[in-house]
């Protein structure tokens, strides 16, 4: 079972004599009948979860205070019932990044640092090619631990490059 695409946690907390407050009680259920009748109008059931909650830590003197997830904005307070169902209508957040964004931001990354590890070597020994530091033990100069600590961030970037396509690869 797949969870849903978004949940709405609805304060409906309810307190008596506190110098809190009151909750947002009667304002949460309003809220939260609100939410769960539009989400059955909508037919988005499996897809939209709306839950009663007890306290979610802010009290706001109108409306109910509501937690909206995944979001990049995720605690609302002071919602009347109308607000509340507008956040069914708020775009969804960012999705999973797919293998070809993966593979994208990994190919920058080691390009990056296949300029840094050249540049280094370059400094140490002027006109030196990518394939000279290919075999570094060819060089003396390159006996620099700066260089092989640039040159190891590499073959780590190198190695979860190809870990990452191997996964990809079995599913």
């Amino acid at each position: 079972m797949r969870g849903p695409r978004l949940h709405l946690f609805v304060c409906a907390n309810r307190r008596e004599g506190s110098p809190l407050g009151p909750g947002c009680g009667e304002r949460g259920d309003a809220a939260y009948d609100a939410l769960k009748a539009e989400v059955g109008a909508r037919g988005l059931v499996a897809r939209v979860w709306v839950t009663k909650t007890h306290c979610l830590g802010i009290c706001p003197p109108q409306g109910a205070t509501v937690a909206r997830y995944p979001s990049s904005d995720p605690i609302r307070a002071g919602l009347a019932p109308a607000e509340a169902v507008a956040l069914l209508d708020e775009p969804e957040a960012p999705a999973t990044p797919s293998w070809s964004d993966i593979e994208r931001e990994l190919t920058a990354i080691e390009e990056l640092q296949t300029k840094k590890v050249l540049d280094l070597a370059r400094r140490l020994r002027p006109g030196l090619t990518l394939e000279d530091i290919q075999n570094p033990h060819d060089f003396p100069e390159l006996d620099d631990p700066d260089w092989h600590y640039a040159d190891g961030i590499l073959t780590g970037v190198k190695t979860v490059t190809t870990a990452l396509r191997a996964q990809r690869n079995r599913g």
